[in-house]
């Protein structure tokens, strides 16, 4: 699930063609004062060209519509430039969304602000699918039709490990533990199930081809999910049994 910009990490990152034409001489990101490129920086922009390359022709045609062969000459590179960069166009795809996950580091000093464990959790959602909104709906239809192709096994994108599940995680401890969340449930399955709604309103937005604001039909399916989850009298953490009421004297 995440405050911010509203653009994807894709969108943050300078493009080359910008970089170029920006004041002040032109130059490409990572120039050195001497005007040439150390050998990394070299290889970090030819990355960066490939990536921005291939997530706008797969936005434009189509994932499936995409060969390696299409991004290395829209790009100007030779193929084995490309496997020196990436191993497939799935890796293009899975790393662009992970490098998202990055934003939510971001996030977290603003979410502080907020007073309340499941206000933060609230914001978090909204966060998540301002940026996913950022990227676009033709990159996100073409990274979840990646993941999804068939004979595709289970994709990194749906990692356990991931920082974006992991800070959803320590919110949802954080809102037990302050007794503003129920606590008759894992705070594992808790977050586990706020991901899979994200996801979901995610894959219906790209379904409808974009036809609903994200972010804004995503604030009451939040609001309802906190709701629920809400502590009420009596909740019991897993494992301890609760207290029986006092019996009242005839």
């Amino acid at each position: 699930m995440g405050v911010g910009s509203g653009q994807g990490a894709a969108r943050q990152r300078v493009s080359i063609d910008t970089a170029r034409a920006a004041p002040g001489g032109g130059k490409t990101r990572g120039d050195t004062p001497g005007g040439k490129l150390t050998r990394k920086q070299q290889a970090e922009n030819t990355r960066l060209k490939l990536a921005e390359t291939a997530l706008r022709l797969f936005a434009d045609r189509g994932y499936d519509n995409v060969a390696v062969d299409d991004i290395c000459r829209e790009a100007g590179v030779s193929k084995g430039t490309f496997y020196v960069h990436f191993a497939s166009k799935d890796q293009v795809v899975v790393d662009e969304l992970l490098a998202l996950d990055r934003s939510y580091l971001d996030a977290l000093p603003e979410l502080g602000d907020i007073e309340t464990a499941i206000g933060r959790l609230e914001a978090l959602g909204r966060y998540s699918l301002r940026h996913i909104s950022g990227l676009g709906k033709g990159y996100i239809k073409a990274a979840y039709s990646s993941q999804m192709a068939p004979g595709r096994g289970h994709s990194p994108l749906a990692s356990r490990d991931r920082a974006s599940h992991l800070i959803t995680l320590r919110l949802v401890r954080e809102a037990q533990e302050s007794g503003e969340l129920r606590r008759d449930l894992p705070a594992e399955e808790i977050a586990l199930a706020l991901t899979r709604a994200t996801r979901g309103i995610v894959i219906e937005w790209c379904l409808t081809d974009g036809g609903f604001d994200l972010e804004k039909a995503g604030g009451p399916m939040l609001a309802i999910l906190m709701d629920g989850l809400r502590a009420r009298k009596g909740d019991t953490p897993p494992g301890e049994t609760a207290t029986p009421a006092p019996k009242r004297r005839g």
